[in-house]
């Protein structure tokens, strides 16, 4: 589908396709940020597989995680999850105390773990002619994780600095081979074989789940003991601290565990912080986020480099956009500016002048019709008799040099007459 809208985007102009191609990266990175959403959930959460006789039972978690199991059971109970009513029809139980030990050695610690599931796999038919089923709690144990040991008879406290929980992935009470360095014993040596206690996670989550602080005394009077007496045993819990938001989101049902804590656990809670301390109210959260995010980043390579990259292009766009807006406003006020004839340039002052010429004319004429309106009639006709008497003495002059001019000729015309009748 993404790339039938991309091939449709490539018939647009480059504005609609950049438009499409932004909105195909944001589809992606909303993708993105589910299948990360999704990937939270199943770290966090606890997850259960059952299959019945005959049928494979597959377990699985997502990459950066491993499995480790919970609890184990095959065998026959009243819950009738195959869907088969037992044979006789009255109420019959049955288990395989192997079940938990078998997982443990097939699955613990794979990120993908399928197995047939089969009597034959379990030892001892437990229930010869009954239907049987296999049924796995388990949980996704990322990578990155804590682990704390403590010794026999010692209190093992686990914490994590509020807002952040605790999330416990696995608890063995015992002894593994060759550790012989873990609490040490001087008296007894280590026996050559393993004895551990595995369902010793069910009390220390009972204990310590969905808190920020718990205090597990660790001795035979808690936990199970699977060692030959005098052996020194430890305890060895493998948990996480996870944003207390987040593990409400993923499991509702810790709400009331962690709404109405103890009296002793919120005393103990408030030691670190003491009254008028500056204590960060959103660094946990800030700290679980980043290491959350870096996990992601580790699971999804491709996913977190194609968000980069849109980020960057998105922000580019944007900057591209922001600087061609402020160019088109610059070049528009300077050509304004270059415009507007500037206070003192020559343009200015030859209006002014051009105004001032202007304004002295029109002054002139004013005074002048008001000086001609002042004069008196008498004046007047004064003006006009002066404009006449000159007139006529001009007419004068010329009437005296046309006579003269006449009477020059007259006079060459008799010298020439006389001139001619003496020959």
């Amino acid at each position: 589908m993404r790339v039938m809208s991309w091939t449709r985007c490539r018939g647009l102009d480059w504005s609609h396709s950049l438009l499409c191609l932004t909105l195909l990266l944001w589809t992606r990175s909303m993708s993105g940020l589910a299948d990360f959403s999704d990937y939270l959930s199943r770290i966090i959460t606890s997850h259960s597989a059952h299959a019945c006789d005959g049928q494979p039972l597959r377990l699985h978690c997502p990459r950066h995680s491993t499995i480790s199991i919970q609890s184990a059971f095959y065998g026959s109970s009243e819950m009738q999850l195959c869907g088969v009513a037992p044979h006789p029809p009255h109420n019959h139980s049955c288990s395989a105390f192997t079940a938990l030990q078998k997982l443990l050695s097939e699955c613990q610690s794979h990120r993908d773990c399928q197995m047939p599931v089969n009597h034959l796999l379990f030892g001892k038919d437990p229930c010869p002619g009954t239907t049987k089923y296999l049924h796995v709690d388990y949980k996704c144990k990322p990578t990155e994780h804590k682990r704390h040991v403590v010794c026999e008879g010692e209190t093992m406290v686990l914490r994590c600095k509020p807002p952040r929980a605790l999330n416990i992935y696995a608890a063995v009470y015992g002894r593994r081979l060759g550790h012989t360095d873990t609490c040490p014993s001087h008296l007894t040596r280590p026996p050559p074989f393993e004895c551990l206690n595995h369902e010793a996670v069910h009390l220390v989550s009972k204990s310590c789940y969905s808190k920020q602080k718990c205090a597990v005394p660790v001795s035979n009077q808690t936990f199970r003991d699977p060692c030959f007496p005098g052996t020194r045993k430890y305890l060895s819990v493998i948990y996480s601290c996870v944003p207390q938001s987040l593990l409400r989101v993923a499991d509702p049902n810790i709400v009331s565990l962690t709404s109405s804590p103890s009296v002793g656990t919120e005393k103990d809670l408030e030691e670190p912080f003491p009254k008028g301390s500056r204590r960060p109210d959103n660094s946990g959260a800030m700290m679980s986020n980043s290491l959350l995010t870096y996990a992601y980043i580790k699971e999804h390579p491709e996913m977190a480099a194609l968000l980069f990259t849109s980020s960057v292009c998105v922000g580019l766009l944007l900057t591209l956009l922001a600087v061609s807006v402020r160019v088109t406003c610059r070049a528009r006020w300077v050509r304004d500016h270059r415009l507007a004839p500037k206070p003192g340039s020559p343009t200015v002052k030859y209006q002014e002048d051009d105004e001032d010429e202007d304004d002295t004319d029109e002054e002139e004429d004013d005074h002048e019709g008001t000086g001609r309106s002042l004069l008196s009639a008498t004046e007047r006709k004064a003006i006009y008799g002066w404009e006449e008497v000159t007139y006529v003495s001009e007419a004068a002059e010329r009437a005296e040099r046309i006579e003269r001019r006449e009477m020059i000729m007259q006079e060459i015309w008799m010298n020439a007459y006389l001139n001619g009748s003496s020959c």
